[in-house]
């Protein structure tokens, strides 16, 4: 969305005449100074939260019938919203709600001020005539949008087209879910880094396909047939090639442990043809891999550490096909095994789950809850009803010192010792080791890389649902990651609710060609978007993909090979580093 915002601050007052919940000037007066907020706090967001820019507005969520009316005051340095709203209230649950409105938080999103700017959300609710509140609550708007489409698993999909079964959805960059992949069982998949290609299992027993993926391309497009092995292979960041999974162990329904000695091996293909590229030093037991965003390293639990207890960590040449330098990263000496392990855009740490699930996934339960439901409801139906999962905690390790942390703040926890005790800081003290598959949008953006998983948790009034979520992590300037650098995670808008939706794959949206219009470089095959004037105070600017002047240096979003090829800092703004292929800022501390 494109909208012109002033230069300097932005102040909205709707609490005058003519406000949007109708009241008088007396009523108006009496919401705003509050009352007791015994009882009352807000279930969502969550405090300390840090959203990332671009993304469609939080929906306020607290406890409590009835209400009528809201006062919702959002401030920061050079923002300030004050409003009267009437809440809507959810039909299903009869719970009352109010989603901020699209236009005010882009305008805070544009004016945010980052790490060092944090947002103050007040609220104060009237229902049965009293006023409870003002609640209070705060959080960061990052300065920069998560770039690209999350694509992702869903089942019972009730969306027009979906078929019964599994089905791949889209939430592009700042918008609505739409329905991608509509087969027979068409689910568990990956997309590469830099969104050209996708690998979806189409078949529960005939296996999958691989798809040319198109910048604004439209739904199911035409795949062709891959090698074996499809579900969670590991697409090269250009889509070129796969690494598929060995089946020494099950895998999320999809790939199925063979017995002892007839276990098909990790095998390298390449993507378009199903080819194997023989010769390649990747263990055979390697499981749930996965590439680094540079292309670089390769992640994956190995078999050969305790029957899959362990991740390792190796080298690998996209030139020669080739890994090397094989390390031991971690391995589990309790009764959980690591699993999905993923990069960091910088390479210099690992985020995964530690799990009791016996095929790593969050579905153990749902199959395993009885007789009589099992046997009456197909697995689509299953999968979106809210019954607790096999326990599942995310973790991050850090490649070189072996260092594994808990991401306790994205999970629901003020300290990492909170933990052992379950001290969380979430409004249900039940949600709780419910954190399933975690990827990481390849780029940095606003300082911060971004994580997003699948949990089975109360999203606020509206009751239990496996729904999506993301969170926010700090960049370590050193490359150090030994502590937790996690924050409080946001819902992810625009998804479909009560679907069971899992494993969102992010990826930049397929490059666009010079001549084609852009809002950073990021959008660019050349990685340049050229601006013919400085562009004005817009929410989001439009460019031309160009090739980059001569001899010029590479401004922020725009590509790179090291950190001098990036712009120096400019109006005392942090330097800009090389992450990922891309000049980006290490938010401050």
């Amino acid at each position: 969305m494109m909208m012109s915002v002033p230069n300097g601050p932005i102040a909205i007052d709707q609490t005058g005449a003519g406000n949007p919940a109708g009241l008088s000037a007396t009523e108006v007066q009496q919401l705003m100074a509050g009352g007791a907020p015994a009882g009352t706090r807000i279930l969502y967001p969550y405090d300390g939260t840090v959203f990332p820019r671009g993304l469609l507005p939080p929906t306020l969520m607290w406890e409590g019938q009835g209400a009528d009316a809201v006062y919702v005051h959002l401030h920061a340095q050079n923002f300030d919203y004050k409003a009267v709203l009437k809440p809507t209230v959810d039909p299903a649950s009869m719970q009352p709600q109010l989603t901020l409105p699209e236009d005010v938080w882009s305008k805070a999103g544009f004016k945010t001020g980052g790490k060092s700017d944090p947002f103050i959300l007040e609220l104060s609710v009237r229902a049965g005539g009293k006023v409870v509140g003002p609640m209070r609550l705060q959080f960061i708007i990052a300065q920069a949008t998560v770039k690209g489409s999350i694509y992702y698993n869903t089942y019972a999909s009730k969306l027009p087209g979906a078929a019964n079964g599994g089905n791949v959805l889209r939430i592009p960059a700042g918008g609505k879910v739409e329905l991608f992949m509509s087969m027979q069982c068409n689910g568990c998949h990956s997309v590469s880094a830099d969104g050209s290609k996708m690998l979806s299992q189409v078949e529960l027993i005939n296996g999958g396909n691989a798809y040319s993926l198109t910048s604004g391309g439209s739904a199911n497009p035409q795949g062709a047939p891959a090698g074996p092995r499809v579900s969670f292979g590991a697409l090269y960041p250009d889509g070129s090639k796969y690494l598929s999974t060995s089946t020494a162990v099950s895998m999320a329904h999809a790939e199925l442990a063979q017995p002892p000695g007839t276990a098909a091996a990790a095998t390298l293909f390449d993507t378009m043809t199903g080819q194997a590229i023989p010769d390649t030093g990747i263990p055979e037991g390697a499981v749930m891999p996965m590439f680094s965003p540079d292309g670089k390293h390769l992640v994956f639990n190995d078999f050969a550490i305790e029957s899959a207890d362990g991740l390792a960590v190796m080298d690998y040449d996209v030139t020669t096909s080739k890994a090397s330098n094989y390390k031991e990263l971690m391995r589990d000496a309790d009764a959980t095994r690591p699993g999905w392990p993923f990069f960091l855009p910088d390479s210099k740490a690992v985020v995964f789950t530690r799990t009791v699930s016996p095929d790593f996934s969050g579905l153990g339960a749902y199959v395993g809850i009885g007789g009589a439901i099992g046997a009456a409801l197909p697995l689509g139906n299953l999968a979106s009803l809210p019954f607790p999962g096999p326990a599942s905690d995310l973790y991050i390790a850090d490649i070189a010192t072996g260092k594994v942390t808990l991401l306790a703040r994205a999970m629901g926890y003020a300290l990492p010792d909170d933990f052992a005790s379950n001290k969380t800081s979430l409004p249900f003290p039940d949600d709780v080791h419910q954190n399933y598959f975690p990827t990481v949008a390849p780029i940095a953006a606003g300082g911060y890389f971004w994580v997003f998983f699948d949990s089975i948790r109360h999203y606020g009034n509206l009751g239990i649902q496996r729904q999506l979520y993301g969170a926010a992590i700090d960049i370590a300037a050193d490359g150090s990651y030994t502590a937790d650098p996690s924050h409080p995670p946001f819902y992810l808008p625009g998804q479909e609710f009560g679907a069971g939706n899992h494993r969102a794959f992010a990826a930049l949206d397929p490059c666009r060609k010079d001549g084609d219009s852009c809002t950073s470089g990021i959008d660019c095959c050349g990685g340049t978007c050229f601006f013919p004037e400085t562009p004005a105070e817009l929410v989001e600017p439009k460019g031309t993909c160009s090739p980059p002047p001569k001899n010029s240096c590479a401004k922020r979003d725009e590509r790179c090979k090291r950190d001098a090829d990036c712009c120096a800092p400019e109006n005392g703004q942090p330097p800009n580093s090389c992450i990922a292929g891309f000049c980006a800022f290490v938010s401050p501390n």
